[in-house]
């Protein structure tokens, strides 16, 4: 198993002094359990794992026990000893047991030497559907998304891109022959995706046939876990938008008849807000904010996302197009740039979880949009995923001039490189052009 970027935030919480039990959220597959495995059992003495899909784990939480009987049990059940400072305990898939999650309480109030962690891949939903709830101010939380492009090189052993990428500064230019070699590499990274099976498996075998069967595994899989997402009245509308989702991302969408449905706008709406609880789509809500506070306006349409790139070509069947193109924002008329920049904005903060805007003004005979809005250093910053020369930047040229911001980012598959730009109006403000492979480092290169 290759390493994920959580774990130096799991190694900066177990020697923190103030601690409390920690609940790692993150759809299904997206390597939850894998990285607490490797976190435990190499920095640990002991590591105990309790999977609540086992029968007789969960039947540890059957009675709500005082916590020491509870470690007691543990201990007896495991034939471990559960020591502080020494022992990780595990309790993975923890939505099974609203007992469980209550425990975590007693934890962090009778027992805060004992390491805990937990996990789940339908905590809110059901949360919601159950009426579970963790106890306030007594677990702190992290969130797992699919593999970033650093981690993929990870993966596949390409430590000198790793280390080059890792290098670069803001205002040192990379030359032609390694930016061109860089944009293969992330290519590779956009056809296998962000899954860590499917990862895996292309680092082992380096064909992308090889992994098809991954991305159907999965596929079916989320399937397969319809029910879980909501009762069953609510279960064509989710597997409608699994099956349809992938061909409208970076697109704003209409709940109303979407994916050429006839399905009601009330209906789809609650599927919407079951699978992205599931964290398996996103929506990038629009705002007419140009300052902070950033502010969703909730009347106008939000944009999708998908879980990941890689399960979103296989299912639109894109991966021909991006492997005969060297510009990223060519594919499926942009689509495909969109969702990668998503994606990887999403993944940058895995302390909390991560809302993402676009800037939408709306005037008579004319429509600005800018794809993304971060608040970066007191600032609110527009993201453009956008090839092409910067004369045709229209919209961001319209958000910079309503902005109190001087610095504009570009995604594209070009060099890195910073211009000075007069707006029409008159405006002067710096845009920073930043090739996709750089996007993970965004909030670094402009500090």
């Amino acid at each position: 198993m290759f390493n994920r970027n959580i774990l130096n935030i799991l190694k900066e919480w177990k020697i923190r002094p103030q601690r409390k039990p920690l609940v790692i959220r993150g759809a299904r597959q997206v390597g939850k359990t894998s990285a607490v495995h490797q976190f435990g059992r190499a920095t640990f003495d002991n590591y105990i794992y309790i999977n609540l899909e086992l029968e007789d784990h969960a039947a540890l939480f059957h009675r709500k026990l005082p916590i020491k009987d509870l470690i007691e049990l543990i201990q007896l059940k495991f034939n471990q000893k559960a020591s502080p400072g020494a022992t990780l305990i595990f309790i993975d898939e923890i939505q099974n047991s609203g007992i469980a999650m209550n425990q975590l309480r007693y934890f962090y109030e009778d027992m805060p030497d004992i390491h805990v962690v937990a996990a789940g891949s339908l905590l809110e939903v059901k949360m919601k559907s159950e009426g579970f709830s963790f106890p306030v101010g007594r677990v702190e939380y992290c969130y797992m998304h699919p593999v970033t492009f650093d981690e993929f090189l990870t993966a596949l052993g390409e430590v000198q891109a790793l280390n080059y990428i890792h290098a670069v500064k803001a205002d040192v230019a990379v030359p032609e022959e390694i930016h061109a070699l860089l944009m293969k590499k992330f290519s590779e990274y956009l056809l296998v995706g962000g899954m860590p099976e499917a990862v895996a498996r292309y680092a082992k075998t380096r064909s992308y046939i090889d992994v098809d069967p991954v991305y159907e595994s999965i596929l079916t899989g989320l399937r397969d876990d319809v029910s879980k997402y909501a009762g069953m009245a609510k279960t064509k509308y989710i597997q409608h938008i699994l099956e349809h989702a992938s061909k409208y991302v970076g697109l704003p969408i209409k709940y109303e008849k979407f994916g050429e449905s006839n399905f009601r706008s009330r209906e789809m709406s609650e599927a919407f807000d079951a699978l992205e609880k599931a964290m398996i789509i996103h929506r990038v809500f629009a705002s007419t904010s140009r300052q902070k506070p950033l502010v969703s306006n909730l009347k106008k349409s939000p944009k999708l996302l998908h879980l990941d790139i890689g399960l979103v070509n296989y299912q639109a069947d894109l991966r021909m197009d991006i492997a005969m193109t060297e510009d990223v924002n060519a594919v499926y008329s942009g689509q495909v740039g969109e969702q990668i920049a998503g994606q990887t904005l999403l993944a940058m903060n895995m302390r909390k979880q991560t809302n993402l805007h676009y800037w939408r003004r709306e005037q008579k005979g004319s429509t600005s949009e800018v794809d993304y809005l971060m608040a970066i250093n007191d600032r609110l910053i527009p993201v453009e995923v956008k090839s092409g020369k910067t004369g045709t930047l229209r919209s961001l040229h319209n958000f910079m001039e309503e902005s109190e911001s001087d610095l504009a980012i570009r995604a594209y598959s070009g060099r890195m490189t910073t211009e000075k730009i007069t707006t029409p109006g008159g405006k002067s403000y710096a845009l920073l052009s930043m090739p996709f492979y750089l996007l993970h480092r965004i909030e670094e290169l402009l500090s």
